[in-house]
């Protein structure tokens, strides 16, 4: 079984600037007030594909759940009932198209007692195990595992892609971060890790590898954050009708990709990059409360290289250096964003909270630079943003509804994930018998922030007003056009 780990990622975010601050107030102001989420479009008509999903927690037979019934609910909470959880996160993000549901009663079996040795991450003997152990008569079409502990296996989260079956330690379950959960389903939906790579000036290859995106929980985002936009193509969960591929130079108004469904508009540009089958795809992401993007760092245009055709593995690209002050999306500043091989030219027009203008040049002729090296910004380097205005599908489809039992240990990859990668609180697990230590009981890694909650209608007309004071000011700002 192949297994593969998430580069390193920073374990802590600089606070947002004013300018993404009062755009993400502003944006707030307009987000509706009401359900968790607000449906970003309506769905492209077709059957609701239903997920059914069983948990099953197991113990080994010298380790066991720290408290069965304590993990239990948790279990019942990530997986199906809470506002963030598996069922709720999917179904917003695929427009109603997939339904998570318990396989059987409220979805969650066991504890049952397993022949394996906590000492040994034998994921293949677990998952067979397990499935062995859950009742005859219940038909799912997913498996979760939830074992002893937080230290058994290397990872904490671990997912078959494709596939049917994922494994998490207890640790990963038993608290209300659901980002473990969101992202390990996300390797079942046929979803790689996506990457970040920073580019030298004038190109969209030959760039750097630089960690994550954190744009999407699949890219060590958290659970505050919705699919990108390839992840929503790869899936078809992006209607035809919101995305355009334009073959001559244009510019197009792109609408916040996860905005409610009533804003309309183009949510994604998605064109031909070279002979190989390679795209580029484009997408505006912005702070707005009740939305799946309640958590992006740093509002603008984002810019993603597919690599042959295969949207589920996309690669996120920055402008040459990575400065959180400079930073609107993929872009450093008001500099385009170019590839002199290919004759592609980027440049972004005013933000605000309803959308943004982007002239896609196709026929763009510009000189190669004297140097065009990918450079990491030193920390702290780089001055604050002056103003808000400057401004195949993979065919994957949605999971199937099985009539039989999937095999557990037929997968065609793994994907192990520390909690350090997904961007998720871990907390320590207090095994039966066992006294936390001081050191434990505070031990926290990489927290993701603060839940989705729906604002009060007054809170948020209050940030709304004194955000749109600020960009008024700020109106005057013109921002370099190329």
């Amino acid at each position: 079984m192949a297994r593969t780990a998430l580069p390193p990622t920073r374990s802590g975010r600089r606070p947002l600037g004013r300018r993404a601050v009062a755009l993400a107030a502003a944006t707030a102001a307009t987000a509706l007030v009401g359900a968790p989420f607000a449906v970003p479009a309506a769905a492209e008509p077709g059957p609701e594909k239903t997920d059914r999903h069983a948990v099953v927690l197991v113990n080994f037979r010298n380790a066991s759940l720290s408290d069965a019934k304590v993990v239990h609910e948790k279990a019942v909470q990530q997986l199906f009932k809470s506002k963030d959880s598996v069922a709720a996160y999917y179904a917003t993000n695929s427009g109603g198209r997939l339904a998570v549901v318990p396989a059987q009663g409220d979805g969650v079996f066991g504890p049952f007692d397993i022949d394996v040795d906590k000492t040994k991450c034998e994921p293949g003997r677990i998952a067979d195990l397990a499935a062995k152990a859950m009742p005859a008569e219940v038909k799912y079409d997913h498996l979760s595992i939830v074992m002893p502990g937080d230290n058994a296996c290397g990872w904490w989260g671990l997912g078959s892609q494709p596939g049917p079956t994922t494994w998490f330690q207890e640790g990963a379950i038993n608290q209300d971060d659901t980002t473990a959960a969101l992202h390990e389903f996300g390797h079942n939906m046929g979803f790689a890790h996506e990457e970040r790579e920073l580019c030298p000036v004038g190109q969209f290859t030959g760039c750097s590898a630089y960690g994550n995106s954190h744009l999407t929980p699949m890219g060590g985002g958290g659970s505050h954050k919705g699919l990108s936009s390839p992840e929503l193509i790869a899936k078809k969960w992006l209607p035809a009708d919101r995305i355009v591929s334009p073959t001559t130079t244009t510019t197009v108004h792109l609408t916040p990709l996860h905005a409610p469904a009533a804003a309309g508009g183009t949510r994604a540009v998605d064109i031909p990059f070279g002979t190989d089958g390679d795209r580029l795809v484009l997408d505006y992401r912005a702070v707005a409360a009740n939305t799946l993007d309640t958590d992006i760092e740093n509002p603008g245009v984002f810019v993603f290289r597919i690599n042959k055709g295969n949207y589920s593995a996309a690669v996120n690209l920055r402008n040459p250096a990575e400065d959180k002050d400079t930073m609107f999306g993929s872009f450093r500043g008001a500099a385009p964003m170019t590839d002199l091989a290919h004759h592609i030219s980027l440049t972004y027009g005013r933000m605000t909270p309803e959308g943004i203008d982007v002239t896609i040049d196709l026929a763009y002729q510009g000189a190669q630079p004297s140097t065009a090296t990918a450079t990491t910004a030193a920390a702290g380097a780089g001055t604050a943003a002056t103003a808000a205005t400057a401004s195949r599908s993979a065919g994957a489809g949605t999971s199937p509804t099985a009539t039989t039992r999937p095999t557990p240990s037929a997968v065609s990859s793994e994907h192990g994930d520390a909690p350090e990668a997904l961007n998720a609180t871990r907390r320590p697990v207090k095994a039966a018998g066992h006294s936390a230590s001081p050191s434990e009981k505070g031990s926290q890694l990489a927290a993701t922030g603060g839940s989705v909650l729906v604002p009060t209608l007054i809170g948020t007309a209050l940030l709304g007003a004194g955000a749109l004071l600020v960009l008024r000011r700020r109106r005057q700002v013109r921002h370099r056009r190329h």
